[in-house]
């Protein structure tokens, strides 16, 4: 499931958790332990929209400057173990 996770985040397809937990079939809190646990595994990394040098992220073109959302990105580890 965890894999499954990652692949899906790599495609883009997910845009937030609640779809993520949809996809899945599985209850948003059994979701969030899920995506903590790739976090700290080293598969993901938290990332801020709308902060200051967000130029930077690769979702630069999705962020709304009036509005702050905290999402997760895949780390190179992430990318690699969703191949």
């Amino acid at each position: 499931m965890l894999k499954r996770i990652l692949r899906m985040m790599a495609m883009g397809e997910i845009q937030t958790q609640i779809e993520l937990a949809t996809a899945l079939d599985v209850p948003e809190p059994l979701l969030s332990q899920m995506v903590a646990q790739l976090a700290s595994q080293g598969y993901l990394t938290r990332a801020v929209m709308g902060a200051d040098g967000c130029e930077g992220c690769s979702l630069h073109m999705q962020c709304n400057p009036d509005r702050r959302l905290r999402i997760w990105t895949l780390t190179e580890k992430g990318q690699r173990a969703a191949s």
